[in-house]
Order: structure tokens, then sequence, then C-alpha cells
């Protein structure tokens, strides 16, 4: 072994090809070169009407075939959906397969016959065809008068085709073009027609519906006993009950079959008896159904459409939010309420906000105590936002009730019933402190004083004296006044409250007897009292009054002896104060000492 041996060696490259350019060589072509000698007029208008006549013997007849084809088509599938009940999506494949099928072979027969028709050349060969004595010559005219490449000689072509015309002159080239299998396919045709029509004719309306189905037109299959369900497609509310009805018209069978499918698959056969009072009519009713489930209805040889029964559950509110708003007099900031604590103020406002567990198409308040229905305002992405509001009256109102409506049109069922208290807004209470007495003699110089408290849960927003006068002469010198008028109005003095609308007041009025007007004069009764009236403007506003209270203007004598007459009542009290405070002083010592008692006398009879 070698050095050479380790020295790599470089390996032979393969030479590159030569890419060479395509050589695209012309053919040569000849100019075509216009015939000399045209087709004999009457040849030529002989040979165009056979292709007419050929045209339209074919389209006849193919026409007539499909005809033929299409009526026992749609028989047939007439027949099958009368076997087997076909549903819309086989009759729709079935009615396609029809059209299809007309359509290619109306393609490859038809279409081809009617737009390209057959030329002079193809007629020339069926003339050869049907007689042939006049093979090679019949084509040989047609072609000698087309373009070619070669020009033959115009004397021959000529006389050939003079001799050609003058041979088919006196004969009938509509004979080629028989008429025997057209005039057969057209007789199947009407055959077909004839019995199609009768046989429509004689099984008459149900031939009609199995029609109308095999054009997708919605029909029931025609059966002896018909069956009309009654119930059809259904929405209860989960839990209730349901009642499932069809009625047999026709053959009446003696009972029926119903087949529940439910939402697992699970099928479930129950045989139907007919009703005591109706025999053509058979009902189920299925008790708390819990989940929705299809139903098909057997009677006789008819089946009813698959109907189904879905099960939602009934609308309710799942969350409620109440807020109270007071009434603007009372000065109170609004306040959250539980639903099981509403004791409101009569005049306030109660707004609701609540939630529901499904989407709501209708929804009210219904307002228990006072007969008035509310509607509730439906938002939310999901429609189950429910808000509204109402007054809070001043009696009647007892409770509320929401009532919903989800879009399967399920209604709330028993809806629960929110009591509501209503709190009323009490009249002012006012009271006078004096005087004391009910009745006071003043004369007319004279300034009582009128004390009196008032308080109101909320706030007064007046306080007056009130007063009506009246003279002892006016009842025996007003003879005409008539007994049925309504008594004049009280003279008011409005009380000043200095502090806006307080709650308690406290305050004295001196009365100035002199300033009255009219004038009063000595005789005259004062029948005065205190009147509140507190802010509230919704319910209200409550009033309250004290005491009547009577002044009786009189002369000073007269008040002078009334102030003796005052003064000795109260020495007289005095007196017998002491004389009672002496006898219990001269009783408690005789107990004190144990001296009994000096025995009474006995009374004397009377006359001794």
């Amino acid at each position: 072994m070698s050095v050479l041996d380790f020295i790599p060696k470089k390996k032979k490259q393969a030479p590159k090809r030569l890419t060479l350019p395509k050589l695209v060589v012309e053919r040569y072509q000849p100019p075509m070169m216009a015939s000399e000698s045209p087709v004999p007029p009457r040849l030529a208008k002989k040979l165009l009407a056979l292709g007419r006549r050929y045209r339209s013997v074919n389209a006849t007849q193919r026409v007539a075939q499909y005809f033929a084809i299409a009526v026992m088509l749609i028989t047939l599938q007439m027949f099958l959906d009368w076997m087997v009940n076909l549903n819309l999506f086989l009759r729709f494949l079935l009615l396609a397969g029809d059209i299809a099928l007309l359509v290619y072979f109306g393609r490859k027969q038809l279409l081809p016959l009617l737009v390209k028709p057959p030329n002079m050349e193809a007629c020339a060969l069926m003339v050869e065809k049907h007689w042939p004595r006049f093979r090679g010559r019949m084509i040989a005219s047609v072609q000698f008068a087309t373009p070619r490449f070669t020009r033959d000689s115009p004397e021959l072509v000529q006389a050939v085709q003079h001799e050609t015309d003058a041979a088919t002159g006196a004969l009938d080239f509509g004979q080629i073009v028989s008429t025997r299998m057209l005039k057969r396919r057209i007789q199947i045709a009407a055959t077909v027609a004839v019995l199609w029509l009768g046989l429509m004719v004689v099984t008459a309306p149900g031939s009609i519906a199995l029609l109308e189905r095999v054009f997708l037109i919605p029909a029931k299959v025609p059966r002896k006993t018909d069956v009309i369900c009654l119930s059809g497609n259904k929405i209860i509310p989960t839990g209730d009950s349901v009642l499932l009805e069809a009625e047999a018209r026709g053959i009446v069978p003696s009972h029926g079959r119903i087949t529940l499918t439910d939402e697992s698959g699970k099928i479930q056969e129950i045989t139907l008896d007919p009703e005591k009072n109706n025999s053509d009519r058979f009902s189920l009713k299925l008790e708390r159904v819990s989940q929705s489930l299809t139903y098909t209805i057997r009677l006789g040889d008819g089946t009813s459409d698959t109907y189904e029964v879905k099960t939602v559950p009934r609308p309710n509110v799942t969350s409620l939010e109440c807020e109270q708003v007071y009434p603007a007099y009372t000065g109170l900031p609004n306040v959250k309420r539980t639903v099981g604590n509403l004791a409101l103020l009569a005049g306030s406002q109660l707004k609701l906000h609540g939630v529901t567990n499904s989407k709501i198409v209708k929804a009210s308040l219904k307002l228990v105590g006072i007969d008035k229905t509310l509607p509730l305002t439906i938002g939310g992405t999901d429609g189950n936002d429910l808000i509204g509001q109402f007054d809070i009256p001043a009696t009647g109102l007892t409770g509320f009730s929401i009532q919903l409506t989800n879009q399967a049109g399920i209604v709330s069922g028993d809806e629960t019933q929110y009591r509501i208290d209503i709190i009323p807004d009490h009249p002012p209470t006012v009271q006078l402190t004096y005087p004391e007495r009910l009745q006071e003699l003043y004369t007319l110089k004279a300034r009582p004083t009128i004390a009196f408290v008032a308080s109101d849960d909320y706030g007064l927003a007046k306080v007056a004296l009130c007063y009506h006068i009246s003279k002892d002469q006016d009842a025996a010198v007003d003879t005409t006044a008539d007994p049925n008028a309504k008594p004049a109005p009280p003279q008011r003095i409005e009380m000043d409250l200095a502090q806006g609308h307080p709650q308690n007041m406290k305050n004295r009025y001196v009365w100035d007897l002199a300033a009255i007007q009219p004038a009063v004069t000595e005789g005259t009764t004062i029948e005065y009292w205190m009147e509140a009236t507190d802010t509230n403007n919704v319910t209200g506003p409550g009033i309250g009054t004290s005491e009547h209270h009577t002044i009786k203007i009189v002369s000073e004598i007269e008040k002078k002896a009334e102030v003796m007459n005052r003064l000795m009542d109260s020495l007289s009290t005095i007196t017998d104060i002491s004389q009672n405070q002496e006898k219990i002083n001269k009783d408690l010592g005789t107990v004190i000492q144990g001296k009994p008692d000096a025995p009474k006398e006995a009374p004397k009879p009377a006359g001794k």
C-alpha cells in the first residue's frame, strides 16, 4: 500500500446535458376551394324536410316515453309512501332521484336532438339506407357541393347531381322516417295516463293526499282509520299533568296504542281505551311529568305524527330586594327592607328589584286587599330582571304578589304573597294646659293667657287657636235662621312655630279680648280650642284638636261676684279641711290613750 492510496480521489462528474430549444413545425394545410356545383334546390329541400321530420318524430317519441316513465315513477313513490309512511327527507330524496333520472335521459337523448338536428349528409345517408340503389350517388351529390381541398370536374359533378335529382324527384322522403314506434309509445303513454287518472279518481281523496306528499306538500297518508291528534305539541310546567287525546275517523277501533319516548331514549307503549261517553275519542292522562317526551298515537291502521311534550320550570322569583322611600315631609332617608319585615308608613313608596329563574315576557304586580294590578318592567340581557314600584295607601293594602309569564307561555303557579303592615301617620296631639277650668268669666278688658302643648311624629305644620262667638240673645232674636244651614267656620289665630316644623311645641299666648273682631260685648260666649296640623301632604294632613273651653264676657260686678264666690269656696274648703284635721287628731288621741268611745244615744221616737 502506497501513500497515494490515502489521497482522496475526485469523482468524475457526468457532462451536463444541453437543452435544445423546441422546434415547432407548422403543418401545411392547403386552402379550401369552394364548390362550383351546389345541391339542386329540389333535392336540398326534400333532404331538409326529411331532417325536420326525423327530429320531430323522434323528439315526440322520447317525450311520450319520458312521460310514461315519470307517471310510473310517481305511482311507485305514492305506493311506497302508502306502505311505509315515508318521512319528508326520504320523500325529498326520491323526488330528487326521479327528477335527476329524467333530466339525465333528456340531456343524453332529447336535448342533442333538439339542439343539433341531422344535417344534409346524415339525411342523404338515411336515403341511401332506405333505397340501396342510390348508394354512393346521394352522398356524393351532397358532398360535392361542400368546399374541398381538390378541384373536381364541374361537368362530372353536375351530371351526377342532376341524375340523382331526377331519379328521386318522384320519391316521397317522408316514408323513410317510420311513425310506427311513435304511435306505439303514444298509445303506451296515453294508456298509462288514463289508468293513472282512473286510479286517482277511484281512490280519491287519499290519492290526492299521496300525490301532494310526492311533491313535498304537507299531507297525511290516507288510512282506513284517520287519526286526529287533539293534544298536539304541548309545553307544560315541570311536574304537572298532561292529557294526550286523539280522535278516530273512519273505522273506529276498539282500542289503540300510544308510544312514549323520553329524553334518554326509553320507549314505552301504553294501551289506549275509548272514553265512556265518546267511543271515537281516546285519551291518556300522564301524572307528574318530570321530563320532556315525544309521543305517537296509533288507532287501527292509522298513525299520527310525532308530537312533543316539553317540560319547562315554572317562572318564579329567586331573589327580591325591597327599598322603602319615605314621604318627603318626613325627611327620612330610604331604607332597605326584607320581604319578611314590610311594616311601612302610609304614603311611602316601595321599590322592588327581583331576579327570576328564566326569561320573562310578561310580569305584573298584584296588590292584595285593594284589587289592583300594576305592570313590572322587564330588563337585563337575559330578560330575567324585574323592576317596579308602588305607593302605600292609607288603608286596604295587606300585601302583594308577583305574576310571571315566561317565553314558553307558562305562568307562575301559586304566587308567594308578601305581607305588608301599614303604619298610619297619626294626627298630632294638642292639649290646653292653662286655664284648667273648662269655663272662665272675663271682662272686656281682660287678657287671658292660653297655654298649650302640641306634638307630632314627623313635624307640625300649623298650630292655631280656634274659636266661635255666640251671644245669649241670638237664640231668641234670630227666628228666621235656616236649620239646615252649615255653621259658620271658626275664626283662627295662627301660632308662631319659629323653628320651621318642630315635632314638639310648648307655648303660651296672651289673648287680648278687646282686639277680637267683630267686637264682643257683655253676655258673649266664646268657645275656643287649640288645633294642630301636621306636615303630611300625602295621606293627610292629620289634624288634632284639644278639649273645648269657653269664655263668657261679663261685667266687672259679675266678675267680682265670681271672684268672691270662688274665694268663699276656697275658705269653705279650708274650714272643712281644718275641721277634718281636728277630728282626726282627736280620734288619734283616743286611740293612743285607750279610752273607749262614748255610747251614742238612741234616737227618740217621733211624737214623744
